[in-house]
């Protein structure tokens, strides 16, 4: 059962949802908003509040696999839409792109080992050429519904065998054996992004071989757009 709050406006829903279960709430909760005005996304950067905007976030317990929640978070919410007849991609770590590969939204996992507070941000159409929509038109959202809808679908279809995650993954990857670059910290390496690892790790073929990097940011080396990746 989970227990949804639904704002017309909020600074961000991650801090209502910490405020909740702060307060001792024991059931899943679900922050929603009709308009976020200072969303947060990995490291440093924020996440723009656009018209066609959907922000809200939801406790659940981490995967087996602590590392690979945010994998199997972000592939579920593109196996959501999926049904509905949208084609979606991934991108390692934790973004989702429309086919057009622009980016169309992202989630943000943090917590501790027993609880964690999935933030999802998704253009559901997009005004800005800067950024993916996943609807061309620019429909009307419930945006209360829809963000029940998803939360729903991603506790009821949790992923917990490894191995499928990986595969599941790897066949909506919007990147693979593509040319990338990748940067960790002071590292920024280039080479063919050839697959996940066991803990959702990236496996880069550089000119050193084969790399894993677990934390960083990827982007398609501007010599693979229009590769069709």
């Amino acid at each position: 059962m989970i227990k949804q709050i639904h704002l017309k406006q909020c600074d961000s829903t991650q801090d209502i949802l910490k405020e909740q279960l702060s307060a001792g709430v024991s059931e899943t909760v679900l922050v929603s908003t009709d308009r976020q005005v200072k969303g947060r996304g990995r490291g440093t950067h924020s996440w723009d509040d656009l018209p066609g905007s959907l922000c809200f976030s939801f406790s659940l317990t981490p995967h087996p696999v602590n590392s690979l929640s945010s994998l199997e978070v972000s592939l579920l919410v593109l196996e959501y839409f999926k049904e509905k007849g949208k084609t979606l991609l991934l991108k390692w770590p934790n973004d989702l792109w429309s086919s057009e590969n622009k980016k169309c939204g992202g989630v943000l996992l943090q917590g501790s080992k027993d609880i964690y507070l999935a933030g999802i941000g998704l253009n559901l159409f997009s005004d800005n050429p800067q950024y993916g929509g996943i609807y061309e038109d620019k429909n009307t959202f419930d945006k209360k519904t829809l963000a029940a809808e998803i939360a729903e679908y991603i506790l009821s279809h949790r992923i917990k065998d490894r191995e499928s995650l990986q595969k599941r993954w790897l066949a909506s990857c919007g990147h693979l054996n593509a040319r990338v670059e990748i940067s960790e910290g002071e590292t920024h390496k280039k080479g063919i992004f050839k697959g996940i690892g066991e803990y959702g790790e990236a496996i880069v073929e550089t000119d050193n071989g084969l790399e894993q990097f677990f934390n960083g940011s990827l982007r398609l080396s501007d010599d693979s757009l229009g590769d069709g990746v």
